[in-house]
């Protein structure tokens, strides 16, 4: 049996040298005020024990909290982040869809510019085909003097 590292000889021996210092008539006044310092020693113990563990369930509190909002921000972000992702990717469809339609409307005017300027060329003969145009060029205007 050991008390703080001091094993029960040790133990005997302190009290015999303390019967002997202190006298038998003030030993056990003396034993009383140690009782009562160790007592008011460990509610300090516990004072401050509890005060340590009311402030880690504090803190641990704010963190559940703390992290409750972050967690809500996060899914909040989250859902504007696909909003905005299906709104990007109906705006980009709508942009190819209006490209294609331009693209066919400026390809339509081409096709008919070109059947209006075959319709008044001989049978057989393109603007490619015509004497003194050569490699496809267009055709210059007559000279008038």
């Amino acid at each position: 049996m050991e008390f703080l590292g001091i094993g029960y000889q040790e133990l005997l021996l302190i009290l015999v040298l303390l019967l002997v210092v202190v006298g038998p008539e003030r030993l056990p006044q003396m034993a009383y005020q140690i009782g009562r310092a160790v007592r008011q020693m460990q509610m300090y113990a516990r004072a401050v024990r509890d005060e340590f563990r009311d402030e880690i369930d504090y803190l641990d509190e704010q963190y559940r909290t703390m992290r409750g909002e972050l967690d809500l921000a996060q899914k909040t972000l989250r859902e504007e982040q696909a909003k905005l992702n299906q709104g990007l990717a109906e705006l980009d469809a709508n942009f190819r869809a209006a490209e294609a339609e331009a693209s066919q409307a400026l390809a339509a005017p081409q096709v008919s510019e070109q059947a209006a300027a075959g319709a008044g060329e001989p049978a057989g003969q393109t603007a490619e085909a015509r004497p003194g145009n050569a490699g496809g060029e267009t055709p210059a205007p007559p000279l008038v003097f």
